[in-house]
């Protein structure tokens, strides 16, 4: 029961976290007048500096768990690639101070140069596995901090729809553990997680598309101008997309020998265990808002 508390607790604070930094700039409009640009300005360096944080701390959980692994990595370098990672990519998509006139066009050539650096680094260290030591110090960057800068960037220019994007992982990680706890009986992937099930998958996917249906309008005052079929293919997205995320964290741990990324979050785990699967699936619709907007 105490266990059932705490981990009810702390997934309330999680929600709450997330709910107040997507929606700071909405929040704070009634304390700066009729100023909405002004709010919009300060409720994203709210968010950003949230997840900028957030993204700081699932770095650490990768650095730790991978040296309980005994795998080395160039701790300094992998921050460094890591939050000019997070940098450029979210100037490269806001407009504070018109800085993305500058950037627009020229930060992947910037994040190259960033991420090749740490190839470079290798040539002063005495390491009998270079480009090991390479890949493990970039996994953080690729992994948790490109996506954080992606989730910024929605949440600058579509709150709602970032919103609707954590509510589609929600109720599919609820739906699948629901169905597959009553229905389960075949195995998806065990190698990787041996309580997932295809029964619980495919119902966390239709539950998806009852959230597509009937919960996005709720959240989404442009719902007509996305189109229904568009939210139904989003909440498919990141029901799929979820679900390998959550496996590929599942395949991190069971190589690093661990049972949780880490331990911020009592009763839930670290923050790649929370965010595992928003991490994956950000990209991925963003990649598709990319294609229907085109």
């Amino acid at each position: 029961m105490k266990k059932l508390l705490t981990r009810t607790l702390s997934g309330a604070v999680y929600v709450a976290i997330v709910v107040c930094a997507i929606y700071a700039g909405r929040l704070l409009e009634n304390y700066v007048g009729d100023d909405g640009w002004r709010a919009s300005i300060i409720g994203n360096i709210i968010f950003s500096t949230v997840f900028f944080v957030i993204a700081l701390i699932g770095t650490f959980e990768i650095q730790h768990n991978l040296e309980i692994k005994g795998i080395r990595c160039d701790k300094v370098m992998s921050y460094i690639a890591g939050i000019l990672t997070f940098l450029l990519i979210h100037l490269n998509n806001t407009s504070f101070f018109y800085i993305e006139a500058f950037f627009t066009g020229r930060f992947m050539l910037f994040l190259a140069a960033v991420w090749l650096s740490v190839f470079i680094v290798q040539l002063w260290r005495d390491d009998e596995n270079p480009f090991a030591t390479a890949g493990y110090t970039l996994l953080p960057s690729i992994w948790v901090m490109f996506p954080m800068a992606l989730m910024c960037e929605l949440q600058w220019t579509q709150d709602s729809l970032l919103m609707m994007v954590f509510i589609f992982i929600w109720v599919n990680d609820s739906f699948a553990y629901l169905t597959g706890m009553l229905l389960g009986k075949h195995k998806m992937w065990e190698r990787h997680s041996p309580n997932k099930t295809w029964e619980g998958t495919i119902g966390g996917a239709l539950f998806c598309i009852v959230a597509a249906v009937f919960i996005a309008p709720l959240f989404d005052p442009d719902y007509e101008a996305l189109g229904l079929w568009n939210w139904i293919v989003i909440g498919l997205i990141c029901s799929v997309i979820g679900t390998l995320g959550d496996l590929v964290e599942s395949m991190f741990k069971r190589f690093c020998g661990v049972k949780d990324s880490g331990n911020i979050m009592p009763g839930h785990g670290g923050v790649l265990d929370r965010f595992d699967s928003i991490l994956m699936a950000v990209p991925f619709v963003e990649a598709y808002l990319i294609i229907i907007y085109s």
